[in-house]
């Protein structure tokens, strides 16, 4: 249970649990979309039920930085950033139609060495540069907390 851990973590005075992994082996169940998104919407939920816990809020204050990141990473932080790649796809696109159906071709233009780019290629521009940045950042959030478990172990 999560939330013996929790408490254990605050009141263990130093100690430490021991975690023994079992393979469980049972007859083999065909799963559909509909039970495997059932499973994860729970365990979102309960994730989402401890995120909003008295023991969620004072692990994060006694927990030092690379054990709340690497904390935070195998449980909420998992969630939030599947959502931020799932949104980031539709929200690229829908920038980039916008741009594309608004007909903005003489504003373009101003801002470009070429005086002949259309659109398309303005907005090409645009995202490459935008997305280089943002990608080298996305990529360091995404590995910082591996790196700082294998660092503390």
């Amino acid at each position: 249970d999560i939330f013996a851990g929790m408490d254990f973590m605050l009141r263990g005075c130093g100690r430490s649990i021991k975690h023994c992994e079992y393979f469980y082996l049972t007859k083999g169940r065909d799963l559909g979309f509909n039970a495997v998104m059932g499973f994860f919407s729970k365990i979102s939920s309960g994730t989402g039920e401890q995120i909003l816990t008295r023991q969620m809020f004072r692990l994060s204050q006694v927990l030092p930085l690379p054990e709340s990141l690497s904390f935070h990473y195998a449980h909420a932080g998992y969630y939030m950033t599947q959502a931020f790649i799932s949104l980031s796809m539709p929200i690229t696109v829908s920038t980039w139609l916008l741009v594309l159906v608004a007909g903005c071709e003489d504003s373009f233009q101003a801002y470009m060495n070429c005086p002949t780019a259309t659109a398309g290629e303005s907005m090409a521009v645009v995202l490459s540069a935008w997305c280089s940045w943002v990608l080298l950042f996305f990529l360091f959030g995404q590995a910082m907390p591996l790196f700082m478990q294998m660092w503390m172990e």
